[in-house]
């Protein structure tokens, strides 16, 4: 397998994920989201060499990340709350494209179509209002994370953060061409892969910066050098705007990449349901003597 450290991508371009400590023995978080990894992985070697790795960005595996690296660096489970909320927030704060209606996924706009049709953001009054009802949709989400009743990894949380990560697939996708000597043209690789469904219908991407969620989503080099990443957010919703493309009743997910390298079609391929390991703790103990790393 792979180096276990290129599989892990930068989380909404906040940062590098970090390997375990060399030389220790992983600790039950570390091995919950390598477990957890192998769930949401999928990789592709082609006839020419290239190797292709995407992860399935779950909200199940960001949990089991931010665990991980919350128990490598010995943060305090306060930490962890605040990480999964930085999370949260990302998602919901960000921008995203009018043009396939998935704007709507921005609290901003719920807030003035749903809430308040005359909120002045300007007004700081009201828009202290709107931090206040913000803030409790992301409490209350946090909330059926940590529902007793359920493991805290599982499928379904919410309607909008069950299957999918706030109602969109999110991949990355890791290429890998030192073997191969190769060098395509990958400048517009995120407008080359698509979503499959188990009736063999096709989605695009949707981003702002093209087929990428952003700019700086996008691969750094118009050609394959040695290795390149990029991310793609697929919304989970069919043309109509209200069928979801992944349901509970859906049985098989595909990622295709066309005409990279020699390979016309390279296809990556989950099914679903997901089953995720058990996390080992619901709360994070860091060691003891340990000192919290900001």
């Amino acid at each position: 397998m792979r180096n276990f450290c290129l599989s892990i991508f930068l989380l909404l371009g906040l940062g590098l994920i970090a390997c375990g400590h060399e030389g220790l023995p992983a600790g039950p978080f570390e091995v919950t989201e390598e477990q957890t990894w192998r769930v949401v992985n999928r990789s592709h070697t082609g006839a020419d060499g290239i190797f292709v790795q995407a992860t399935l960005r779950t909200f199940a595996y960001e949990i089991s990340r931010i665990y991980s690296e919350a128990e490598q660096a010995a943060l305090s489970q306060e930490q962890v709350d605040s990480r999964l909320r930085e999370m949260v927030y990302a998602f919901v704060d960000g921008r995203y494209p009018t043009v396939d209606g998935t704007d709507i996924n921005n609290l901003y706009f719920q807030y003035l179509i749903y809430v308040n049709p005359d909120f002045d953001p300007t007004n700081p009054i009201k828009k202290s209002q709107f931090d206040v009802w913000r803030s409790g949709y992301v409490r209350r989400l946090l909330g059926t994370v940590f529902d007793r009743k359920y493991p805290i990894l599982r499928p379904i949380y919410d309607g909008r953060w069950g299957n999918t990560m706030y109602s969109r697939l999110v991949f990355t996708v890791y290429v890998d061409g030192e073997d191969s000597g190769a060098h395509p043209r990958i400048d517009d690789i995120g407008g080359r892969t698509f979503l499959l469904d188990d009736h063999g219908n096709r989605y695009s991407p949707s981003g702002t910066a093209g087929p990428y969620p952003y700019d700086f989503d996008r691969p750094d080099h118009d050609h394959l050098q040695k290795t390149a990443m990029y991310r793609l957010f697929f919304p989970n919703r069919q043309a109509d705007r209200k069928t979801p493309i992944v349901s509970d009743a859906t049985t098989q997910l595909s990622l295709v990449i066309e005409g990279l390298g020699t390979e016309s079609e390279r296809r990556l391929t989950w099914d679903l349901p997901l089953v995720y390991p058990q996390m080992p703790a619901r709360r994070l103990t860091p060691v003891a003597g340990s000192l919290p790393i900001e």
